[in-house]
């Protein structure tokens, strides 16, 4: 080989390298930027999940699968004492009646309902507060009845509640 020859051949090898490298780096960078995106795609759907938890978390604190009647009750002997009631009974009505979510649904949409009848006295209010920190309870409940008559100077009264739980059916 001359040396004109090997020139050429070292300067085609140099054109066929840079050819390579500059494929090799465009397709790296396509690579890293698809990878990028996909790490944000993921990162966000992780986020969606998380709030998606927090969510689920919510809701179940807010109707539990267990309606835990007796540690509602201690809530409300709370709000009771907070309030500043003179007195105050909870009995529970009749065993929980279950619902159906949406017409016609099975069992496993069923919302379990309890209800409570809440006996109280003391002033308007003790009644306004005691109102005020049973709906701050972190447990959905609903007061479907309330009575307020004078006695004495005070005030007795006949509170009609609603507890709801939802079960939920494990596969088997």
């Amino acid at each position: 080989m001359t040396r004109q020859s090997k020139l050429i051949a070292l300067v085609a090898y140099l054109l066929i390298l840079a050819v390579v490298m500059l494929v090799y780096r465009t397709n790296r960078a396509s690579k890293i930027k698809r990878l990028r995106a996909q790490l944000a795609s993921n990162a966000s759907e992780q986020a969606r999940t998380r709030a998606t938890e927090a969510e689920v978390d919510r809701l179940t604190r807010l109707i539990p699968v267990e309606a835990n009647v007796p540690a509602f009750m201690e809530a409300l002997y709370r709000s009771a004492q907070q309030s500043g009631m003179k007195q105050h009974e909870v009995v529970t009505e009749a065993a929980g009646k279950t619902l159906s979510a949406r017409p016609g649904a099975t069992d496993t949409s069923s919302v379990t309902k309890q209800r409570l009848k809440i006996s109280a006295s003391g002033s308007f209010r003790n009644f306004a507060e005691y109102f005020r920190l049973v709906q701050n309870i972190e447990r959905f409940n609903r007061i479907t009845e309330f009575k307020l008559t004078p006695d004495n100077g005070q005030l007795k009264g006949t509170i009609f509640l609603e507890l709801y739980s939802l079960p939920v059916k494990h596969a088997n």
